[in-house]
Formats: structure tokens, sequence, C-alpha cells
């Protein structure tokens, strides 16, 4: 109660300031302060010094109560709402902003009055002044204004969102769809598992809450990397399917099918996004009781689930082009990247022309810039503009003077203020010179009441749409690197493909910069000539859109979660005739991730593996952007952003944001490829996909700020978790700000975290991993696990070593040819030419045949593990690493295969339309790499077979230690 009523004496004092003033002579005293001149001036000023003089002094109350109210506005927010780390440093600049406006302001009126008592000279300084002053009102009284605002609307509403937490915790413990299942439901642990804490914004440390069990060893960072939320042991048999689209689902469908039996005594299956596919896919079929007449009519077990010849399996293949097939899905497909682009373009121009009739206005009303005369620059504002950058260059060099002196509470006070002058003088030279310079340049090259705005706008968007569909399904036909297509071409004609890719990005990128300044700056110039109806409907229409529209699901998400549903969400029926049918899913039918993700009998726990990316450098390294984000059944979250449990999850959030809390949407996140935000890749396109909202991914709650504001004890000042993801949230995929301690996560594909799934899997501190490897690449060697690899040592502290001749048997051109080399040519006869010998026809093919499919590796963990029983298992573990690759005695129909089709087993990720051949041929090659893995993995209860090379094995034992595996980072 009361910072409500600090915030009603806030608006109350401005309010008895503005009535004060309002009381004076109506004069045109902003005339005065910008006149620049004494001839200006006096021509202003005419006959009514006095009137003028009264309304000067007038202007002392109203300066006065702004600034009071201002800095009560500040000062409120920073002790309520302010929870954000970056928030308290905004604080303080916003008090010091309005106290500078105030000493402007003060200084200016002093001036002003000792000019019209004859002094001209000051009128140019009155000037300077108020520039100044005019640009800290524009920038701190609005904001104070939402902040006061905001107050009130939180503690209006606070008692509101704690009454529906109490009634989420009173019907705490039931099914989210309300049914009965067998197996594990939800989980018993907390409901929030904090993650562990980093020094972050202004040496603050986030989040301030304190965790029971901190680490105590000096690899901090190790164990709190290996964190798993509560009920996930330790310990047994773990599989990983990695990412690559369709190519991937294939494999992994192959691959799990042959190795049925082990996967069923497993205790993990992560999945990264193609392979979340097929790992969906088994998760939905054997969700499939009827809950709500509480029959078994879908009798799909663990033991037959997608098994050859099953219906569920037929029903895939059917749909393998489940992005489009046919003239009505591709009318579709495009049709839904055209409405992403028409919806974000859309938005993001009327911005550009809301903000662009704001500063018409603006001009017209507080003229720092002439309209009369464009560009209109003025001489005391321009002056403004180099005192400014002068302060800024004088406080730099005693900040420099201060470094030398190693002061350093000094030092960083010199700095600030150095900063602070520069951030100021160039915020006034976009104000009183870029903005005007680009509403001249704008008014003779464009103009908005031209007839060619239309044909224009729409040049534009037709080019982001095709640089869009181009980026989005250009076919990447990756030749393996010794083929004899590809050796007969330069280096330059194979880079071509790219690099005419990216200068297509950057091409659409410049174009839609400067149709954006060209939007705005016609706006800057006309838009206080337009009707009145536009002037007031576009802001409101803006702004009615901007509350109530969730940008997620205008995006592409929707779109990529419906059509793998189309091909993956499918469960066996059994008809009362004994009929067996594949049943798609229902498109209305909620398949929530504590009910439908829950853990089967005789069936690993699944683990979509995402990423949740993050700007800065306050939790990821230069150059990652991305951590470790799962989505299962009990929990949600990573060690970085902690952990929330999901039914609990489900319960507290609003509808809209609920839909990507289902098992359909976590395959679909977990394979968001191409996104506003992807890790490692290239800025451009990340760029391009968020103008033109053709992007994947969705915003989740953040874990990490979910504790404080589910507590029963919780501040009113918090804010609330988002019911939508509004407008704002398109511009942070804009403009790429993604701070760890916001409210929501931006989570998409996890191979821009790890593309195998592998480090979650070793984070689960499992003795064996299955690592099955369909990610592509055609290289010597295979570039995701050789990441997985440096990124558990980085993360985990997990070393895996790999013996030399294991990871030679997967180099492509290791394997003995498949035929003998033909016969050198027989010398010459006298008096007859030479015989050329006879070419090889497998000659290419021979080139792309790897010794072995399957290679195996040690896993040492930093600690002992210990499993759900308390026993210690060791620091040792196991790794068989299965890759999509060629080898000379597999079967005749994928040799005769891959002889006709290069590419194969690279198919480009960014192909997803597979006829019945390739999904054909690629499940076939999982279920070969399968069978290699399955003579390798112990029989129940048995001991590992040969070929093993684990610690205390005979091979192990007799391994020259120079060459065995990772030491030290070096692969020897």
């Amino acid at each position: 109660m009361v910072g409500c009523t600090l915030a009603v004496v806030a608006l109350a004092v401005f309010g008895a300031g503005l009535w004060i003033r309002s009381r004076a002579p109506a004069v045109d005293d902003v005339g005065l302060q910008l006149a620049g001149d004494a001839r200006a001036a006096h021509t202003l000023v005419g006959g009514r010094t006095a009137d003028f003089r009264t309304a000067l002094t007038a202007d002392f109350v109203l300066i006065g109560t702004y600034t009071v109210s201002t800095v009560l506005a500040f000062w409120l927010s920073g002790r309520t709402i302010a929870v954000r780390m970056r928030h308290s440093s905004l604080i303080v600049y916003g008090i010091g902003a309005a106290v500078a406006a105030c000493v402007c302001a003060v200084t200016e009126k002093l001036l002003l009055l000792h000019a019209l008592s004859g002094a001209d000279w000051a009128f140019a300084w009155a000037a300077g002044f108020a520039t100044v002053k005019w640009l800290l009102l524009v920038v701190t009284v609005p904001v104070a204004a939402v902040l006061v605002a905001i107050v009130l609307k939180r503690a209006a509403f606070h008692g509101c969102a704690q009454r529906r937490y109490a009634r989420e915790r009173a019907r705490h413990g039931t099914c989210v769809c309300g049914g009965r299942h067998g197996g594990d439901t939800t989980g018993s642990g907390p409901d929030v598992v904090a993650p562990w804490p980093v020094m972050a914004w202004g040496r603050r440390r986030w989040p301030g809450t304190a965790r029971g069990d901190p680490p105590r060893s000096r690899a901090a960072r190790w164990e709190n990397g290996s964190r798993v939320p509560p009920g996930r042991e330790q310990g047994g048999l773990g599989f990983c399917v990695s990412g690559g689209g369709i190519r991937s689902a294939c494999v992994t469908l192959g691959a799990l099918q042959v190795l049925r039996p082990q996967l069923r005594r497993a205790r993990y299956l992560v999945s990264v996004s193609g392979g979340g596919y097929t790992a969906g896919a088994l998760q939905l079929a054997l969700a499939g009781a009827g809950q709500s007449r509480g029959e078994d009519r879908y009798r799909a077990g663990s033991g037959d689930v997608f098994m050859p010849g099953t219906p569920e399996e037929d029903h895939t293949r059917r749909h393998s082009k489940y992005v489009a097939e046919g003239t009505g899905q591709w009318l579709a497909a495009i049709g839904a990247v055209l409405r992403g682009l028409l919806a974000s373009l859309g938005l993001l121009t009327a911005t550009l022309l809301v903000v662009g009739l704001a500063l018409s206005w603006g001009y017209h009303l507080v003229p720092l810039a002439d309209p009369t005369r464009l560009p209109g620059f003025r001489g005391p504002a321009l002056w403004a503009v180099f005192a400014l950058l002068c302060c800024a260059a004088v406080f730099w060099f005693l900040w420099l003077v201060s470094l030398c002196l190693a002061r350093q509470f000094l030092s960083g006070v010199l700095k600030k203020t150095f900063l602070t002058f520069v951030v100021a003088g160039l915020l006034l030279a976009v104000v009183v010179v870029v903005l005007p310079a680009l509403e001249w340049a704008t008014a003779r090259l464009w103009t908005l009441h031209a007839p060619a705005t239309a044909v224009s706008g729409g040049v534009v968007g037709l080019l982001t749409y095709v640089t869009v569909l181009a980026g989005t399904t250009w076919r990447r036909i990756e030749s393996t690197e010794h083929a004899v297509q590809s050796a007969r071409r330069t280096r330059l004609v194979r880079t071509m493909p790219v690099v005419g890719k990216y200068l297509l990005v950057w091409v659409v990128l410049l174009v839609v910069a400067v149709a954006s300044l060209l939007i705005l700056g016609g706006a800057i110039h006309v838009g206080r000539t337009w009707p009145a109806a536009v002037q007031i409907g576009l802001p409101v229409v803006l702004c009615a859109v901007a509350l109530s529209l969730d940008q997620t699901w205008t995006s592409l998400h929707p779109f990529y979660r419906a059509r793998l549903a189309s091909a993956f969400a499918v469960r066996r029926k059994t008809d009362p005739d004994g009929e067996q049918l594949a049943v798609p899913y229902e498109f209305d039918e909620p398949t929530p991730l504590s009910c439908y993700g829950r853990r089967h009998p005789g069936f690993p726990q699944v683990v979509f593996a995402a990423a949740a990316n993050l700007s800065g450098d306050d939790r990821t390294p230069p150059g990652r952007h991305a951590v470790s984000f799962t989505l299962s059944y009990d929990y949600v979250g990573g060690p970085d952003v902690g952990y929330a449990r999901t039914d609990v999850l489900w319960n507290r959030t609003r509808p809209v944001i609920r839909k990507d809390l289902t098992v359909e949407s976590a395959v679909a996140v977990s394979g968001a490829a191409f996104a506003s935000a992807m890790g490692r890749q290239a800025r451009a396109f990340q760029t391009l996909f968020a103008i033109s909202n053709a992007r994947l991914g969705t915003w989740l709650p953040n874990p990490g700020v979910l504790g404080a504001l589910w507590d029963e004890r919780a501040d009113w000042g918090l804010p609330p978790m988002p019911g939508i993801r509004r407008l704002p949230y398109l511009l942070r995929e804009v403009s790429g700000r993604y701070p760890l301690d916001d409210r929501m996560l931006l989570v998409t594909d996890g191979g821009h975290y790890e593309n195998l799934g592998l480090v979650e899997l070793l984070r689960h501190g499992v003795t064996t991993a299955v690592c099955v490897d369909a990610s592509g690449g055609s290289g010597a060697f295979a570039p995701a696990l050789g990441e997985a690899i440096a990124l558990a040592r980085e993360e985990l502290g997990v070393e895996i070593r790999i013996a030399r001749e294991d990871w030679q048997k997967l180099v492509p051109g290791s394997a003995s040819p498949l035929t003998p080399q033909p016969n050198p040519p027989q010398p010459p006869q006298p008096n007859q030419p030479a015989q050329p010998a006879a070419p090889n026809p497998l000659a290419a093919l021979d080139l792309r045949l790897s010794a072995d499919a399957v290679a195996e590796g040690e896993i040492i963990y930093p600690r002992a593990l210990v499993d759900e029983r308390g026993r210690t298992l060791g620091t040792r573990g196991r790794l068989i690493v299965a890759r999509a690759t060629l080898t000379a005695d597999m079967p005749y129909t994928l040799l005769a295969y891959a002889q006709a089709n290069g590419a194969f087993p690279h198919d480009g990720t960014s192909d997803q339309w597979f006829d019945s051949r390739r999904f054909d041929a690629y499940q076939a090659l999982g279920r070969w790499i399968g069978e290699r893995v399955a003579k390798l993995l112990p029989t129940e209860g048995g001991t590992p077979r040969t070929g093993w090379r684990g610690a205390g094995s005979p091979a192990a034992e007799q391994q020259d230690p120079v060459h065995y595996g990772w030491t030290g980072g070096t692969l020897s």
C-alpha cells in the first residue's frame, strides 16, 4: 500500500505543477527557449515582455514539481519493481537524468530572464541548455509515467495471481489430463530447482536465492554443470540420438528397432532435433490409452511399438515428406511463410509509422530542428552536442590518468561518467542531426504520398519472401570430400552456392534497413498532416495488436509442429473385429508433457534436448550463446537456467503458453533448426528469420525466476509471468537480446548447443552410453562427436578417450576396396599402342567406405557415480558411437543405393522431403549400424563382448598410452 500511495503522490505533485503553470499567461515559451539569437527572440516576444517574465517565473514551480515527481517515480520503482539486475543501474541513470534536466532547466530560465533584461548573448546559451533539457525530459518523463502505471497495476493484480496459485496448489497431485495411467507420472520433487549462481551485471549475484547443497570442491563448475533434476538416478544404460532432420529420424528408427531389447532396459533416451522425431513418435504411440472412456483400445507396447511392419511405422513412411507433399500442402506451406512475413513486416512497419508520427509532432511542438529549413540544424543544438562530447573527452582523459594512479574507485566513477556523456552526446546528435537529416533526405527521395509507395513496399516484401524461401528450403547436397565429381571442381566453384546465399541474405537485410529508414523519415516529414482518423487509429490498432497477438503463434512454429504431428503423432488402434489401424492424433488433442511424456514400463525416460539462447557473457562463453534446456515429463530446464516441475508449470501458465508444454511441441522445439537465435550460427540468417517471421522455436518460462515468483510470500513488485508473448519478444529476436534473468527464454534446436545429445546423457551419469550419430558431415572426422567430447570436458569435467585404431575405422576411405585395383597397362608391343587400364567402376564408392560404423571409447567421470540405492559405481564408463557411414560389408541394397546417390548417407539437413526410397535406405542403414551395436552390448546380466577396450579389459591393459585417445585435450 505504501508503494501505491507514493505513486499517487507522484502523480498529484506533477498535476499540481501543471495546474500552477496553467495559471500563468499563455505565451510561446518553448519558442523563446529555442530562439537561439536576439533577433528571433525579440520578434517572438514583441511587446509582451512582462508576460514572458511571469511565465518564466511560473516555470520554476513546474520544474520543481516534475523533478520531484520523476525522481519519486524512479526511486519507487527501484524499491519495488526493479527486480532484474540491469534495472537498478537504469534507475540510477533515470534519477540522474531527472536531476540533470532540472539543472539545465533552471540555468536556461535564469539565462532567459537575464536576456530579457538586455543581455542578448544569453539567448544562444539558453537554447543550448534547453536542447539538452528537452532531450532529458523526453527520455525520463514518459518512462516515469510508465513506471507509475506498472506499480499501480502490479499492486492491483498481485492478489489475483496469489489466489490463482493457491487454487493450483490445492489441486496439486492430480494429473493434468485427469486420466489414469500406468508407469511413472508426475513427480514429487520441489517445484523449482534454482540454477547455479554467477556474478553478472553490476557485480551482482544471480540468482540471489541460496541453494541448500552448493558444491564444496574446487571443481564447482563441473559439479554445477552435472546437476540434473531430483529423481534421475545415475548408472545404467542410456541412449542418445542425434539431430539431422528426417535423415536422423530414419536412421534412429532403424537402429532402435534392432536395439529394442537393449532400449527396453535403458534408463534414458536423450533426443535432439531429428532424433526427437522418432523418440517423440515412440512416446506418443505408447501414450495411447483411451483415457476419456477408460478403454484400452491402443494395444502397442514397448516391445513392439514402431517395429517393422507395424501400422504406425507404415504411417510414418507414407508421410515422410511431412513438410509438404502435393499441390495443396505446398500452397499451405508457402502460405504459412507468406502469412508470417506479412504479419512481421506489418507490425514492424506500423511501429515505425507510430514512432515517426510521434517524432513529427515532437519536432512541431518542440522545434529542436527547424522544419522550415531542411535539414534544419540549429546552431545552439550543434554546440550542445559538441559540448557533451568535449566533456566526454575530458572525463576519458581523467579516467586514463586514474588508471595510471591505480585508483580503482575513482576509475570506476570516471569511466561511468565518461560513458554517460558519450551516450548523451550521441543520443542528442541523433535527435538534432541524424533524424532531421533523414527527414530531409526522405523528402527529396521518396514520400508516403507517392503512388509508388505500394509498389516499393511490395518489391521489398517479395524480395524478402523469396530470400526466406531460399534460406529455408535450399537443398544442400553435400558430396563426399573425395568424390570424383567434387574433385574435378575448383574450390571457388564449390563455394559459390554458399557465398551466393550469404550475399543474397545481406542484400535483403540492406534493402529492408533502407526501406525502414525511408518509412521512418517519411513519417517524420508528413506524419502530423495525416488525417485525424489515421493519426488516432494507427497507434490504437498497433497497441491492440501488440497486446493481444502472441508472436510465437504468428511464426512458423505452429505450422512446423502440426506438420511433424501429421507424420509422427500416431497410435495403433485395434478395432473390435481385430483389424489394426494407425490412427493419427487429433489436431485439438493436447499432449501435455507431464502426462503423455511419462515413463512407461519397459521403456526409458525420454528427454528432449533443446537449447536456451542467452546473450552476453554472463553465462555463456564467446561464440556459443546457448545453454542446455531439456523437456521431459518430470522437469523442464537445464543446469544453467534451473529446472521447473513440468506439471506445476503446466498448471501455472496461461493456455497460450501451455500449448508449448506438450510432447508435440517439445519435438518441434527440439528440432527448431532455423530460428532468430541459433547459438553459434551466422547472425545474418538469424536477423533475416526474425524480420521475416520465418522462425522456429518458442518462448518458454525461465525456471530461474520462477522460484521467487511462485513463493507464497512473493513480493507484489515481482513481474507476473506473461500470458502471451507480445510484440516486445519479436523486437528482442530482431535485436538479438536474450537476458539470462528475463521471465521468458527463447528455446530452439538442441543442435544449437550440442547436436548429439551426448553431453546431456553424460550429465545423467550413465555407465554405458550408446550414441547414434546421424548428424551428417562427410569429412575425415565426425565434427559433432569432436564438439561433444570437447563440450563434455568443458562443462562436466568428463573425459572421453577413443583409441586411435577405433576412431580411424570411422574415417571414409579406411576400408579395403570392394574390388582389387585394375592391373597396370601392359608395356607396348612393337608397332602397337599401349592399352589403357580398365577404369574401376567402384573407385568413387571405395573412397566413401569406412572400415567400421561403430567405435568404442572410455568415459572417465570426475567423481564416482552413485546409483539410486547409494551404491558407488566408480568413475569409469563405456561409450559406443554408431555413426551413419558406409562400410564394405553392408547389404547389397545399401551399397547399390550409395553407388547411385553420391550424397548418401549425408543428404543435407535442409532437405526434408524424403521419398520412399530414401526413407527405406536410411532406415536400413540404421538397422545395419544397430546390429553392429547389438553385438557389442552385453546381454542381460552378461559381460561386455569382444571389442570393448574399457578400463579393466585386456585390450585396455595392452594399449599403448601414447596412442590412447584424448589426453589433455589432444587427439592422439
